[in-house]
């Protein structure tokens, strides 16, 4: 499979084989990090980097301000659980 380049349009299958990446952006509420899909292996075999699977989803980039303000506070609410267990 050749690798999709950030001017080249999306196929049927590039969306097949970007759903999960969306399905888990909409569980999350935001632009899932690589480790946060399970198949992201597969979807970096088509895409090459993930900044180009996030891209082709239509996904806010990871370094979008937006994105950054939520995982920090995903970030600062975890540490808050993990020290009020203790």
């Amino acid at each position: 499979m050749k690798t999709w380049q950030p001017n080249q349009e999306i196929s049927a299958r590039d969306r097949e084989i970007l759903q999960p990446l969306i399905d888990k952006a909409r569980e999350l509420g935001r632009t899932p990090m690589v480790s946060e899909v399970p198949s992201a292996a597969y979807i970096k075999a088509r895409f090459r980097i993930w900044k180009y699977a996030v891209m082709a989803a239509g996904l806010p980039a990871m370094n979008d301000p937006g994105q950054v303000r939520i995982r920090e506070a995903e970030s600062r609410a975890r540490k808050a659980r993990e020290q009020g267990g203790e």
